[in-house]
């Protein structure tokens, strides 16, 4: 249930049945940081619990990465822990304030546009078989740039970074442990229109990545890897960025590139990332 990745740092996987993200903990001697909230009180409870049981209690905390319901919904969960966010996860997780989470009202507001089919039908999974208590926590604490949270003898800088999957999207680094997590700071947009990735604004979120000299990094929805790991991936897609950028509508000339580059033959997924990109740049 519980993972730890090094001396002050524990995490839960991600369970993309339910599509709940990676939730992690930092312990320090004076607070506990919980980083993300989680999908649902249940979800919440399942890692606090294990976490509270496992090591020393200590009085916590709670950020979130950005406001997606995947990462939020636990909120509620644990409403005497200050929950930290930037100003724009504020705005966003207010307009969810005394929505409707019914399947009806679900199916409702993706039929109106204003929700997608992805979120709600995991919505629903999440929630079967148990009470649909939603309730949406508001951010106590809110930050515009950067915060930096010193919680004894580790601390946790959190950083705005943005980008095309959720504008409030920041990216939390651990110096004393060396882990750099980072949400879903480099997912594909999701909310308008099929998945796309935007090449520029890609590379832009990569360079203030390299910043962190991290030796763990944390994507929500996988697992944590080494830097090594981590940079082969993120290099071969920064090629395809830039060949996106070079080369525009011209696919066949990007897949063979890109290809060439990276020195293998391109797969179905490779080329549906590909496509991605293309969509990106028509935004």
């Amino acid at each position: 249930m519980i993972n730890q990745l090094t001396n002050r740092f524990v995490y839960m996987s991600a369970d993309g049945t339910v599509d709940r993200p990676i939730l992690g903990a930092i312990l320090g001697e004076e607070q506990t940081l919980y980083i993300d909230a989680g999908n649902s009180k249940r979800h919440a409870k399942t890692f606090r619990e294990a976490v509270g049981k496992n090591y020393s209690t200590r009085s916590s905390l709670t950020a979130l990465t950005h406001w997606h319901w995947d990462h939020s919904f636990g909120a509620a969960y644990d409403p005497l822990s200050p929950l930290i966010a930037t100003g724009l996860t504020y705005q966003a997780l207010q307009l969810l304030l005394g929505l409707d989470w019914s399947d009806k009202a679900l199916d409702e507001r993706v039929r109106q546009g204003q929700e997608i089919a992805f979120c709600a039908d995991y919505i629903k999974k999440e929630y079967e078989g148990v009470e649909r208590d939603i309730q949406v926590k508001l951010p106590d604490i809110t930050f515009t740039d950067s915060i930096t949270l010193y919680l004894g003898g580790v601390s946790c800088h959190i950083q705005h970074v943005g980008g095309v999957h959720a504008q409030d999207s920041c990216v939390m680094y651990i110096p004393e442990e060396k882990v750099l997590f980072l949400g879903d700071v480099l997912g594909p947009a999701i909310y308008d229109g099929p998945r796309y990735y935007a090449a520029r604004d890609f590379l832009r979120i990569v360079e203030k990545i390299k910043k962190y000299p991290a030796a763990w990094y944390i994507e929500s929805h996988y697992r944590p890897v080494t830097a090594e790991e981590f940079w082969q991936d993120i290099n071969e897609s920064c090629v395809l960025a830039e060949l996106v950028i070079k080369f525009k509508d011209n696919k066949q000339v990007i897949e063979r590139e890109w290809a060439k580059c990276i020195g293998r033959e391109l797969g179905d997924e490779d080329k549906a990332v590909v496509h991605q990109f293309m969509l990106g740049e028509h935004r």
